[in-house]
Order: structure tokens, then C-alpha cells, then sequence
């Protein structure tokens, strides 16, 4: 419908071009959107406002000679008015709207989608790489939904879309892995053994031991450490990544890629990164970094920087604060230049970070998204100055910092499984609520915005629970159809309806469900564009809210009624708003239930 308004704009600007009435190269962008005050039309176009200095013509001029010049061969348009400084306001025909139904039943299951890597932008969306060495906790919950979200976005949006995982299969973590494999192996031997501060002592890093017993024997059981250690770390990493991976299963996400950090540094991309840097003349040596403000260094005497402040002594330091352009200026937006090789020649963990991005760039992307924790945000300036030293457009990389989020029971925090004693695992999170409850909740908010997920509430099938009142919509529409069936009035289909059906559908109510139906394609391009998947929930939400409402209003006069043609005219309608919102579930990766209970509190 918004479309047909950009058509009709477009048109008329171009025959008034054609009579010499105006002058132009291109038409800048211009909005096509609700009006805030309904009364004043379906919708408001500032197109005037916008072309009025390309033009020469002041907005109020030229809004006037579009009204009067309109080109409208197809009768869309009821009315147009001009308003306040140069708004055209639209007032379209009933015939539009109605015609919205059999576009969507037309389009089926592609409705809201672009056609497949119809932009030609290669896209990668990195999230969850959780280290593989425990299982995936709630913790990892929210970037998990909201990075799968995304990617299933940017696919709809009709990008080419990649979804990877990066695994932290290197260095100290997955060492102390190894080693506690190793104890628990022995342990399964009879030896009495001690776990080290740090290390692992839940169940699982047992199961793993007696996974490598199975395939090895005693085989590494009084070997050297130099020979059990990389066996130990191998073994268990695949089988945390295997435990990983059967978890993002459960809650319906997958990745095309897993890449191991493990590989960059056999490869020598680490050690090549800093060379890189070298050659572009962006390093130094010194004893410390230089600040932005050239301020002395003051760390907080409790932060990891502080405790291990004698390992930044001394190096290579990477200027990802105080680098100038050619203008003199210091766009990066880190606050001190980073050290990327200790003095023994150690490069350090941002080291690794860098090659890997630049590694995600030279395999030809044109947009790399991150889905991070909002805990890790000081690591974002770092990378984005590293990447912008490499000469990587800025634009081409986008963070996404997601909030923690509280799980509660009975008013109280959730952090521990009172069944294995560890850290709550997102596959009991998803055992107690179900798959499509965690979609729906991480995803119901802003990435910024804090908020508990509250477990009792979830599973009460009221309509003050969110996600059941949500679903509950999808599964009334299939209930209307199914009962039109049981009453011998079943939905004609989408081939065999006609205007004359459509034609009924005059109430204000289905006039405004019908224009907001129009709309998905445009919350989906708009979502896939900010990176926010709760617009489309949110635009779910207000239509399903507008269902139930003129479902309740109208009893008196139902859908399934004694008119023949104004029920199949309305069953039209609800198919193609049962059809809408599972193509927005679908794109969300939400389910879009056929059978529901009604509610209690429902009469």
C-alpha cells in the first residue's frame, strides 16, 4: 500500500518534469508513513519538503502542483490534501485495502520477504562463541535468540547471510580444560586426584574423561604433558562443542560456520597481522601506550588490567587511539593504543581478535555483524580502530551489545541448576519453558534494555502472558477457518476469491488490520536494516491486539454468519492475517501454532 503511494508520487513528479513544470536529477528519499493523527488521512508523504530547494519551488508550491497533476491511472487515490508546512496527506480507496488480501494470499509464505541474495550483499553474523569449555549457559541466552534474529533478518532483507561461530580454541582456557580432562581421566583409573583452583569440577568434564577413556585405553595415562596435553584439549573441546551445538539445536539455531581461533594461529595469521600493521606505519615500541588525552594511565586496582599490569610492559603497541589522519585529527575512538605483541614476542588475545576480523574481510564480506554481551563493550572501540587501520570502511562492521537478562522463580534470581549444581544451562532454560518462550522474551526488547524473565509467568496460559496471547493470535485464525469448515462455510481459497467477497470488508476495524498487514515487508526491510528484531514482534503484537478486539466487538455480527458473501469475505481476511503472522513467526523462528486452549480468563 505504501508502495502504491511511492508509485503515484513518483509518477507525477516525472510528468511534471516532462512539461518543463520542474527540473530534477534524481528524486532524493523521500517517507511515506502513517500520520500521526489518523483523521487526516492513510497516509502522509513530505516529498515537497524534500525536493523543495532541488526544485527551486517553495513546499507549499509545489505539494499543490502535485495534488493538481496527480497521475493516478488506477484510481487508488480517494483524495490528497495539502497540510501544514507541505505534507501531502492520502486518503486511498476501500478497494486498496481490500486488494491487500489477495496480494498476501498470493504471495503465500514469501510474504514480507525479499527474493534470495536478491540485494548481492554478503553478509556474516558472528554469535554465541561461547568458549568450548563447558556448556552453553543463560548467559549466553539473549545473544544467542538475538543473533540468530538477526541473521534470519538480513535473510528475509534478502542479503546473502552467513552465520558463524567463533571458537576461543587457544591459549590458557582450553590448556586448564585439558588438564582437568586429564586429572578426571586419570581419576577413571583409580587414582585419587585434586582439582586446581580454576579448574573445571562439573559433571561433565567427567563424561568427556570417560568419552576419551572409551576411545584411548590408558594410552595417555603416564605419558609426558607435552604428549597428553594437546590429545586432552582436542577431546575436549569436540565435545563440548558437540554438547554446544546440540543445545543451539534445541532452541532452533544453527550456525554455516565454526571457526576455530586455533587455526589462525597455526596458519601464522596472528604473527602476520602485526607485520601488517608495521608496514601500514601504524606501531611503535615503547614501555606503555599513549592515551588519547596523554593523561596518565590509572587502572583500577581490581581489574584484570591492573593484575596483570607487568604483562603490558614493554612491546608493540598498535595505535588505536592516538593515530591521525591526513587532516591531523584522531577519529578512532579508543581511549589508549593497544599492546598486540608483548616483549618476549607473545602476541596477546586482541591479536587474535584482529586477524580474525580482518580474516572475515578477506573472505569478501560487505557487512560483518558482532553479536556481543554488553560486558564485553570495551572491546569494541579496539576492534573497530584495529579494522579502521587496515583500511576497512567502518560501515562495513556493526556491534550488536545485547544486556544480560535475570531469570527468576518466585521473585527470586535463577544462576545455578539445582539438579547438577553449575551455572543454569540454556538447555534446562529451554527444558522448563519451552523453545519459542525464550525466542520470544529475549527477543521482546530493546538490546539495551534490562528486564527479568520471569518463569512463572511464562508458563500461566492467561492473556496477560505475552507469548501465549501472541501465539494465541495465529491459532484463533486457524480456529475461525477450521470452524468454517465444521459449518459447512469453508474459506473458498485464494484462487477462487473474489471482489465481490473483498468488497464487504468496509468496517474501520478490518480497514486498519488491512493496512497494517500491508506493512510487514517494510518492518522486515526496516528490522533487517537497525539490526532490532523486536519491530517485528512489536508489529505482531498490535495487529494480533487489533484481532482480538474486533473478534470481541463483533460477536453480534461474527465472521462465520448468514451472509454468504461478507463470510467469505472476512474468512479471506483472517487468512491472510493467519498467513502475515506466520510469516513473521517464520522469520523470527517462532512457531506459529495451528491449535491453541483458549485462555481461562477468556469467556
Amino acid at each position: 500500500m505504501r508502495q502504491k503511494v511511492r508509485q503515484i508520487v513518483d509518477a507525477t513528479l516525472h510528468a511534471l518534469k516532462a512539461r518543463g513544470d520542474i527540473a530534477f536529477d534524481i528524486i532524493p528519499p523521500y517517507a511515506v508513513e502513517l500520520p500521526k493523527n489518523l483523521e487526516h488521512g492513510d497516509w502522509a508523504c513530505n516529498v515537497a519538503m524534500v525536493m523543495s530547494k532541488a526544485v527551486g519551488r517553495k513546499p507549499t508550491e509545489l505539494a499543490d502542483a502535485l495534488i493538481a497533476n496527480l497521475v493516478d491511472p488506477h484510481s487508488v487515490v480517494v483524495s490528497v490534501e495539502r497540510a501544514g508546512p507541505g505534507f501531502l496527506n492520502f486518503r486511498l480507496a476501500d478497494v486498496v485495502f481490500q486488494r491487500v488480501v489477495s496480494e498476501v494470499l498470493a504471495a503465500g509464505v514469501q510474504f514480507g520477504r525479499r527474493p534470495p541474495r536478491s540485494t548481492g550483499r554478503k553478509v556474516m553474523v558472528e554469535f554465541v562463541s561461547a568458549n568450548p569449555t563447558g556448556p552453553v549457559h543463560i548467559g549466553h541466552a539473549r545473544g544467542a535468540f538475538m543473533g540468530d534474529a538477526i541473521a534470519r533478518l538480513l535473510d528475509a532483507a534478502g542479503h546473502d547471510v552467513t552465520r558463524e561461530f567463533y571458537i576461543n580454541d587457544y591459549g590458557k582456557q582450553v590448556e586448564t580444560l585439558g588438564r582437568t580432562v586429564h586429572k578426571r581421566y586419570r581419576e577413571l583409573f583409580g587414582e585419587a586426584v585434586t582439582l586446581a583452583e580454576g579448574e573445571y569440577p562439573a559433571e561433565y568434564v567427567i563424561d568427556i574423561a570417560k568419552t576419551w577413556r572409551a576411545e584411548v585405553g590408558d594410552t595417555y595415562l603416564r605419558r609426558p604433558e607435552a604428549e597428553w596435553l594437546p590429545a586432552a584439549i582436542e577431546v575436549g573441546t569436540r565435545e563440548n562443542l558437540k554438547a554446544i551445538k546440540a543445545t543451539l539445536a534445541k532452541a532452533n539455531i544453527s550456525h554455516d560456520v565454526f571457526f576455530s581461533e586455533a587455526s589462525l594461529h597455526a596458519s601464522g595469521a596472528v604473527r602476520s597481522i602485526v607485520d601488517v600493521y608495521k608496514a601500514r606505519g601504524v606501531t611503535y615500541e615503547a614501555a606503555e601506550g599513549r592515551r588519547k588525552d596523554n593523561k596518565e594511565k590509572v587502572r583500577d586496582a581490581d581489574s584484570k588490567a591492573a593484575q596483570y599490569a607487568d604483562r603490558q610492559l614493554g612491546g608493540t603497541f598498535l595505535m588505536t587511539a592516538t593515530w591521525q589522519d591526513e587532516k591531523g585529527k584522531t577519529p578512532l575512538k579508543d581511549e589508549e593504543d593497544r599492546i598486540i605483541l608483548r616483549a618476549d614476542g607473545t602476541p596477546v588475545y586482541l591479536t587474535a581478535d584482529l586477524a580474525y576480523h580482518k580474516a572475515k574481510f578477506d573472505r569478501g564480506f560487505d557487512l560483518c555483524v558482532d553479536v556481543f554481551g554488553a560486558d564485553h563493550a570495551g572491546h569494541v572501540p579496539r576492534i573497530q580502530s584495529g579494522m579502521h587501520l587496515l583500511g576497512i570502511d567502518p560501515k562495513m562492521l556493526e556491534f550488536v551489545l545485547v544486556q544480560l537478562v535475570r531469570i527468576t522463580r518466585g521473585g527470586e534470581e535463577v544462576k545455578v541448576s539445582k539438579r547438577k549444581g553449575t551455572l543454569f544451562e540454556l538447555a534446562d532454560l529451554i527444558d522448563e519453558a519451552g523453545a519459542d518462550v525464550c525466542r520470544f522474551i529475549f527477543l521482546m526488547k530493546t538490546r539495551d534494555a534490562q528486564f527479568d524473565f520471569d518463569l512463572d509467568a511464562v508458563t500461566r496460559q492467561s492473556k496477560d502472558n505475552p507469548v501465549f496471547s501472541f501465539q494465541y493470535g495465529h491459532a484463533r485464525c486457524a480456529s475461525i477457518l477450521k470452524k468454517a469448515v465444521e459449518k459447512g462455510m469453508p474459506f473458498v481459497g485464494a484462487a477462487a476469491v473474489t471482489d465481490a467477497h473483498l468488497a464487504r470488508l468496509v468496517l474501520p476495524e478490518e480497514k486498519m488490520m488491512l493496512k497494517k498487514i500491508s506493512q510487514l515487508p517494510d518492518v522486515v526491510a526496516s528490522a533487517a536494516d537497525r539490526l532490532e528484531p523486536h519491530h517485528v514482534l512489536y508489529f505482531c503484537q498490535e495487529l494480533i491486539g487489533d484481532f482480538h478486539a474486533y473478534y470481541t466487538q463483533y460477536r453480534t455480527d461474527p465472521i462465520i454468519g448468514d451472509d454468504p458473501v461478507k463470510t467469505q469475505g472476512r474468512l479471506a481476511l483472517v487468512a491472510a492475517l493467519k498467513q502475515t503472522l506466520q510469516c513473521a513467526f517464520r522469520i523470527l523462528g517462532i512457531e506459529a501454532p495451528e491449535h491453541m486452549e483458549a485462555p481461562a480468563d477468556e469467556g
